[in-house]
């Protein structure tokens, strides 16, 4: 943590906004990047100044529109900077984004749209307006569309339908025309106030709509971080479902609080590719993920050659006996800490460089039991792979496991300010 950070100490009082939040990181670190985005190979920076500027701007353009406190407007697409600046925009003017899967089916995002009400959506690119369009021609109430990415929308001409650029362009005037615009928007939002709409994951029957408050989210982010979830400044890759309560949690309401470097990748299907290159310091997966990793180093080993799979047997599997001895209480064992340095010169380093997770201090698994094996082979490998259990209606995180308190099967003891009573 550097020396200006205690400054900032305030924002562990949930008694604030997530647009306060962005104000005052944009008021002490203003250069500091916020935000990267890979586009054509390239990574692009936002700091935490421009991301406020862009976020105000559009706020502007869609209060311009009539989005009044109250309004619901849908989020349709993958991981895009200017869909989480809209949803902190909604959430700025008193009302709230939802967000919903990018492959929802249109049944799926009738039922949501119907549910709440939403005059507006914001859509990633033109596979998700004709979406927007199709609900629209069946009875939809959404009057309004914002869109990102323009390619294949220039010959629409349908009412309502209106670019992200132009959105900015509008807000961006309005913001200079009226000089206490600025303060009037960051100033508006309450703390118990509406900050995004989210769905349950529907495994005790269908998904179940859940307004968090920014008091909501700032909390659940102040909890984890008591219990060690995560720490001031991580690098993060924003790859997880937009609709999911934990990115919201996450990737924008811890990122505010804790002042993380939020990573975007260039495609859901560039994703391990874009992690190598960022290294996360924190990552958050489901056992399936780690599965899918574990299974192509398998691969990757049975395929090469008969010294590396040799080497690699070797010390993998001194690593995992090692690890399980651990986990019962035991020691590592004499020889460990020297295997251990050889091992991560020769296999266990280069893995994880290859993997885009060797700088992962905290790492999570959650969403649902993770298989013993694939647990222990990720903390043999030198990641320390914790558990975590969370639900949608407290802001992700509940129960985290401890760095020294790691035990198979469990998810460790209640985050500090979570109660849990059993009935």
């Amino acid at each position: 943590m550097s020396r200006a950070e205690p400054a900032l100490a305030w924002n562990f009082e949930t008694d604030t906004t997530l647009i306060r939040v962005l104000a005052q990181n944009a008021e002490v670190f203003p250069d500091r990047v916020a935000m990267r985005e890979k586009d054509k190979g390239i990574w692009n920076q936002t700091t935490w100044q421009q991301l406020l500027e862009i976020v105000l701007c559009c706020a502007a353009g869609l209060e311009e529109l009539d989005f009044k406190a109250g309004d619901v407007m849908l989020v349709l697409g993958d991981n895009r900077p200017r869909l989480y600046a809209g949803m902190l925009a909604a959430g700025a003017l008193g009302g709230y984004a939802m967000p919903a899967f990018p492959d929802a089916t249109l049944d799926e995002i009738r039922h949501f749209v119907h549910e709440a009400g939403a005059r507006f959506a914001l859509a990633e690119d033109q596979e998700q307006v004709d979406k927007i369009l199709d609900l629209r021609e069946q009875g939809a109430t959404i009057e309004h569309i914002i869109y990102d990415d323009p390619r294949g929308l220039a010959a629409y001409a349908n009412p309502g339908l209106i670019s992200w650029d132009t959105l900015q362009a509008k807000g961006a005037e309005l913001v200079i025309r009226n000089p206490n615009l600025r303060n009037e928007l960051i100033a508006r939002a309450q703390p118990e106030g509406p900050a995004v709409f989210v769905h349950s994951s529907g495994s005790t029957g269908k998904p179940k709509g859940v307004v968090l408050s920014h008091r909501n989210l700032l909390a659940g982010v102040r909890n984890a971080y008591r219990g060690g979830a995560f720490q001031f400044g991580e690098s993060i890759l924003a790859y997880l479902p937009m609709a999911w309560v934990g990115d919201y949690t996450i990737t924008m309401a811890a990122a505010l609080l804790l002042r993380f470097t939020v990573n975007v990748p260039e495609r859901q299907e560039t994703v391990l590719r874009d992690m190598r290159e960022v290294a996360p310091t924190f990552y958050l997966a489901a056992p399936r993920s780690w599965d899918n990793v574990l299974t192509t180093i398998q691969v990757s080993i049975e395929n090469s050659t008969p010294l590396k799979k040799r080497l690699y047997h070797f010390f993998t599997d001194r690593a995992i006996a090692a690890e399980r001895r651990k986990l019962n209480g035991m020691s590592g064992g004499v020889l460990e800490p020297l295997g251990r340095f050889i091992g991560e010169m020769l296999i266990f380093g280069p893995i994880k460089d290859q993997f885009g997770m060797s700088r992962v201090k905290n790492g999570f698994t959650g969403g649902e039991a993770i298989g013993e094996d694939t647990f222990v082979f990720y903390r043999a490998l030198g990641i320390k792979l914790r558990q975590l259990y969370g639900q949608t209606e407290n802001s992700a995180i509940n129960a985290i496991q401890a760095n020294d308190e790691i035990r198979l099967h469990t998810v460790g003891k209640a985050a500090p300010g979570v109660e849990v009573t059993i009935a």
